[in-house]
Parts: C-alpha cells; structure tokens; sequence
C-alpha cells in the first residue's frame, strides 16, 4: 500500500499540484493520502479525484485563489486585534469561505482514496486525524490542520482547540504506517530561511522558531519511518524565489517550478532504484559495445 503525504507550505503550496501532475503522468498511483496543513487542502482534493484531470481542476482553484481569498484584512487590522489580546493577527472567516466553496465532498467517507489529516489539540497535547472517522467533516479537517498561531486561531471541533498538524510533524509518515502504508511518496515544501541565516526582528524569529520546531518533527518522523521499514520517496520542493504566506501572485510559476523538480527527483530515483535484471542487462549491453 502506497501513501501519497503532503506536506504543509502555505501558498507554496501550489508546488504541490506540479509534483502531483509529474508523478501520475510518470505512472504513479496511490491508496491512501496524508496532508498537513495546506497538503490537507491538496489532498483531500486529490483524494476525490486521484487522476490527472482531478490535479488540473486542483490547478485551476489554485489559480483562482487570491489573498482576499484568504487575509482580506490589512495590517492595521491585524495590530489592532494583537493590541486587543484575540486569538489571532487574523481572523480565518474569509479563508473558511474559501475551503467551503472549494472542497469536493462534505465527509470523509465520500472521497476515492482514504484521506488522512492530523491537527493538533492545545488542551490535551494530542494529535486528532480526521478520516479515520468517515463521518468528519473535511472542511473542519482542512481548517483545523492550516490554523497556525499567531496568524490564524485554533480550530473548535467536538470540545477541542486544533491546530496546524505541522506542529505534529510537516512529514507525518508514522499516520501513514499506522494505516497500513509500506511505501509512501513525501511532496515536502521547503524554502524560507536556513538555520544559519542572521535574524532580525520579530516576525522573522517567529519565522526560524516554528522552522526549527517543524524540521525536529521531521528528523523525529524519519527515524519512524526507517525503524519501522517504511519505503520512502521523497521530493523536496524548494521555491525558486522568496514569495510571502499571504502572496498569490506567482502561482503558476511555483506550479512549473513544482512540476520541474518532481520530473529530476523522479528521473533520479528510477536510476538509483533499477532492479537488478536491469542493471545486468545494462552490464551486458555494455560488453557487447567493448
């Protein structure tokens, strides 16, 4: 059984539906699909619709989508609630308007593939997966698992605060394996800055604290995965450019961009994974030409 995870990466993102469109037209299937935050979005979308006309409708939201989509509000707005002490520097109202417009299905239980997504609750320190009940709703999964403090509030759902699943882990192959995943396919945003950079002020410490925390999660997910022999291939995806959480400018380009570095990773992997009737063949082909 093969697991498809999505990894978090907020309008980056996007990456995710060029990686997607080089892997199923490279002859990738999947059995079950795990997203974290903005990976919930892709993947529950993708979980509906597995196929490549499914990733083109998925592109097309993507191009659609605006940061009014998403953070109307400006920045005045966003000190004034930080004065006031609310939850949040913004209110997730006008990006729950979005997830209701775009999702395909209400429940769990409608999707294709089954589809897995972990948040996170402040109250007891636990990870709750939506899907494993058929019954959730995906737009509670969705906005649960993207509800990342300070920016976006936690998420209520059956007597629980949720939220960002990141904070569970950006690469939660331990889901997949507890589901009976034996390969899984990672599409792993990466980008922002380098744990050597020099940082200066508030937002870009903020920045490098949740970026450390997150590639702990990782490191811990990793050692999961190898200890519990997991087949893993994975595919960073790195933004060719600097672009903010809330800029939806550059889209298409992040899409190209996502779909390039899929086709090398996929190209490399098939070298270093060729069977071994392959590789004598090869061996012999080269003689012949001696």
């Amino acid at each position: 059984m093969r697991a498809l995870i999505l990894s978090g990466g907020s309008t980056r993102g996007s990456m995710q539906v060029g990686a997607l469109k080089a892997l199923l037209e490279r002859g990738f299937t999947f059995d079950m699909v795990v997203g974290v935050s903005i990976g919930s979005m892709n993947g529950i979308y993708f979980a509906h619709k597995p196929t490549l006309e499914g990733v083109r409708e998925l592109e097309e939201i993507w191009l659609r989508m605006r940061k009014e989509d998403v953070v109307p509000e400006g920045r005045l707005k966003a000190l004034f609630r930080l004065l006031r002490n609310r939850k949040s520097l913004f209110s997730n109202e006008a990006f729950h308007k979005l997830v209701v417009k775009v999702s395909p299905v209400k429940k769990f239980g409608e999707l294709k593939l089954p589809a897995y997504i972990p948040a996170l609750d402040l109250k007891s320190g636990k990870v709750y997966v939506f899907g494993d009940d058929p019954l959730d709703p995906v737009v509670d999964a969705i906005m649960a698992s993207t509800a990342l403090p300070p920016y976006f509030p936690p998420w209520e759902y059956k007597g629980m605060l949720l939220i960002d699943g990141g904070f569970y882990s950006n690469i939660p192959y331990s889901i997949a394996v507890e589901r009976g995943a034996k390969r899984a396919v990672a599409l792993h945003i990466r980008g922002g800055r380098s744990l050597d950079d020099e940082v200066y002020g508030m937002y870009a410490i903020l920045s490098k604290s949740i970026g450390v925390l997150l590639e702990a999660k990782i490191r811990e997910q990793e050692r999961f995965a190898k200890s519990h022999k997991l087949e893993t291939f994975y595919i960073p995806l790195d933004p060719p450019f600097n672009v903010s959480i809330f800029d939806f400018s550059r889209t298409r380009e992040l899409i190209e961009a996502g779909y390039e570095q899929a086709v090398r990773a996929i190209e490399r992997y098939r070298r270093e994974h060729r069977s071994l009737w392959e590789k004598a063949k090869d061996w012999v082909v080269s003689l012949i030409r001696r």
